[in-house]
Order: structure tokens, then sequence, then C-alpha cells
């Protein structure tokens, strides 16, 4: 039995190493603490995972998008190539981060996890254009090993036609995770007398420093009314067991986001056996299939599978781009109004509905299964441990 470190992004970390292993799993404290983490103090230090010293030993170290300085045998867990190259602000700092990508090329880095096969094409191709050198060092050492949950429902759930339709928003994002279509989509359903309620878990966070999001935040104002419409519930901050209860007792997940690396809520609500509505950006084709366990709203995207209009740096404060923002809920609203309407005007909308929640629970049993992973990752710790 292997002591293992587990280490970096803690909210990475939760769905991503064993829920229960055979190995003792220590949880390193990061240092320093508190209000002032390495990051604040020197950017290249954010890419460098660093804690409380402590007296146990250890055989392995699991890290979470964070680069390890230690002659211990070690795995890197990524979503994306973020950890690598945070904008250098000088040659100094760029010397430093090609110091430290280097360390994934050696001997003791042993794995490299991708959550996703969107995680892996975004980390290879980022460090092929670096090093290619470095690529040829860690390409063979690159697997995917999608995110666990556990698994809630044993049965596929059938549809109530007694009821309204019940859909769910989960975002702290409440723009880019697409919550602004959700409200939207209620707006049109009332105007429509659909038979519709949304339920939107957010803490409404928009504007700076947000992904995709306009910086202005007066520009969301008209939206977030919405929250007071009759087909809309609030939940402002919601404990994880009642959200899952939340997702268990919705027929839809809604996630139209404009950009999410993965999109953890749509596997939660798998788990349930909740079909979703989401977009089509980053690694969610590859686990929601339109009209199997759900519907797929499309956007335009580039090749990094990245919504194509989203603009950064200096370019998101022109106000054309609150305009191309504006269409772009507009337009994805007006998809997932369509997808509803089509769904409650099929007459074997209880069949197609059962098929479609059988769909996303085996999808969550065969690829996000936590006691299946588990077993993955001990069989993975026993391997590279040096016990």
């Amino acid at each position: 039995m292997a002591r293992v470190i587990i280490t970096g992004e803690k909210h990475l970390s939760i769905p991503n190493h064993p829920r229960s292993s055979r190995h003792t799993l220590l949880y390193s404290k990061p240092f320093p603490s508190g209000r002032y983490p390495l990051e604040n103090m020197w950017l290249p230090l954010g890419s460098i995972s660093s804690w409380q010293p402590t007296l146990k030993k250890n055989h392995l170290i699991h890290s979470f998008k964070k680069i390890q300085y230690t002659k211990k045998p070690w795995l890197l867990t990524v979503e994306d190539h973020s950890f690598l190259y945070l904008n250098p602000r000088n040659k100094i700092e760029a010397l430093v981060y090609a110091t430290l990508n280097n360390r994934i090329g050696l001997e003791n880095c042993k794995k490299l996890i991708a959550i996703s096969d969107y995680a892996k094409m975004r980390c290879l191709n980022w460090i092929q254009e670096l090093n290619n050198d470095l690529w040829e060092k860690v390409i063979h050492k690159v697997d995917i090993i999608h995110p666990n949950f556990p698994i809630r429902a044993k049965h596929p759930k059938k549809y109530n036609r007694q009821q309204k339709l019940q859909l769910i928003f989960i975002g702290n994002h409440i723009a880019r995770k697409g919550g602004i279509v959700a409200l939207r989509l209620a707006k049109k359903a009332e105007k429509l007398r659909l038979p519709l309620v949304i339920h939107i878990i957010s803490g409404l966070k928009h504007g700076p420093g947000v992904p995709t999001d306009f910086p202005e935040q007066t520009k969301y104002a008209e939206d977030l009314k919405l929250l007071e419409l009759n087909n809309i519930v609030y939940h402002k901050i919601l404990p994880n067991e009642k959200v899952i209860e939340l997702l268990a007792q919705s027929d839809f997940q809604i996630l139209a986001t404009l950009h999410d690396t993965y999109g953890y809520s749509v596997i939660e609500g798998f788990s349930v056996a909740t079909p979703a509505i989401t977009t089509n950006v980053c690694a969610l084709p590859e686990f929601v299939r339109h009209d199997e366990n759900g519907y797929v709203l499309p956007l335009e995207l580039n090749e990094r599978r990245h919504w194509n209009n989203w603009l950064h740096g200096d370019e998101v404060k022109n106000i054309e781009y609150w305009d191309i923002l504006n269409s772009t809920y507009e337009q994805l609203a007006n998809k997932a109004l369509e997808v509803i309407f089509n769904f409650l005007e099929r007459q074997d909308k209880s069949e197609h509905y059962e098929f479609l929640s059988a769909e996303a629970l085996s999808h969550a049993n065969n690829t996000n299964n936590s006691q299946k992973q588990n077993e993955l990752f001990d069989n993975l710790y026993a391997e590279l441990a040096e016990v």
C-alpha cells in the first residue's frame, strides 16, 4: 500500500482521484496559505505546487494542474494547457516557465492524465508549440481518464406528463455558463404559455474577469431582472446534496455555455439519469450526444474547439463585442426554445424521454463511475509508487 500526496488545484482534484482508495491519500495543505498565494508574489510560481512540510513519508505525488519540483515519482492531471504558460511579462518569467515545463519530460514524471480528449489536444498542442523535443518526451505518457462521480440512480427516469417541464441551470458564472440563455428561454416560454419551470442555482458572478463576458455589468441588468419571472425559481447557494436532489427532480439540465473545459454538473446530472441541453464547446460533445442523451445547441467553433467569436484582452471592451454576445445569447435561447417545443410536441415524448434518461445514466456508468475509477487509480498508484 502506498502513501500518495494529493496536491494542486483542489477543485480539479475532487472528481479526478479515488473517492475511496486502498492506498493512504495525504491531502496537502497549501503554502503559504490564506490571502497571499504564491502567484500573487510572482506569476510563474502559480504553475508550481508547494505545500506545508509533513513528516509523513510518501511514495508518490498526484498533482493537479501544478508542476512538481521533486525527485519522487509523480503524475499530473490537467484540464487544458493553462498550467504551462501564464502569459510571461518578460524574458526572466519566460525562462522560468520553460524550466518548469521541462520537468514533465523528466523520468520521474510518470504520467500525464488528461480529463478529456479536448484536454489532451490542448495540452499536447501547446507543448508542441513551445518545445517539440519536450513533446516527443511526453507524448507516450498521456492517458485520458474522465472525471468520476458516484452513480446515484439505478434506473432511467420517466417523464411526468402531469407536471410542468422542469429544467435546471447550475453555474456561478451566470453569463459564461449559459444562465442568461436560460433566463431568456424562460421569458420566451412564458410568452408562449409553455408549461416550463427553470431552477437557477448561481452566485450570479458576471462581467469583469469572467471569460467570454462583457466587462460592463450594466449590460446584464435587464437579463438579471428576469430572475423575478413566475417560471423561474432562483437559488443562490445550495449544499451539493441539495443540488443533486434538484438535478434528480429535473427533466433536463441546461448548460448553454460559451466556454467550459468539461462541465462537471452535466455528469452529476447523468449520475441521477437527467439528460442535458448543452452547447458543443470544448469537451462537451465527448459525452453529450444530440437526441441520444440530451440535445446539443451548436456554436461556430475554431480549431481549438472554442466559440469562434470569443474576444480576449482589450478587444473585449469593444462595444461591438456586446452586440456579438447579445445576439449569441438570443440565438441560443431560440435554439433551446425550439428543442423544448419539439420535445413537448412529440407524440412519443414519454418513450423518448426514458431513452434519453437511460443513455445519460449509461454514459455515467460506463465512463464516469467512481467505483470503476477507484480501481483504475489504485492500480495506477500501485504501479507508479516507490514502495
